[in-house]
């Protein structure tokens, strides 16, 4: 039988990191994508603070260039929002990038 007691992993933390308690995490709904109604960025990823998400600009810029659908970009860009909540919430405090 597999234990989840506190879904603390020892391969994904690294020796001396501490774990996270994922168990009791709660997700607040921070950040927002926001329709431009501009062409050439048609939506864009903005943190809890309105700044915008660098990798994610560039992302949608990728897929603007290579011919994609508008709402390839939203659906896209809906994905990535939950991500970013995910790390916020886990205790991330990058700038914007995970990477």
């Amino acid at each position: 039988m597999l234990a989840c007691a506190g879904l603390l992993s020892p391969v994904m933390t690294g020796q001396g990191e501490p774990g996270i308690d994922l168990a009791g995490l709660v997700v607040p709904l921070a950040g927002q994508l926001v329709a431009t109604g501009d062409r050439w960025e048609p939506y864009r990823l903005v943190g809890a603070d309105g700044t915008a998400v660098g990798s994610a600009v560039a992302y949608f810029g990728h897929l603007q260039a290579a011919g994609r659908a508008e709402l390839t970009v939203r659906s896209y860009g809906m994905d990535l929002l939950r991500w970013f909540r995910f790390l916020w919430a886990a205790g991330w405090r990058g700038t914007g990038d995970p990477v």
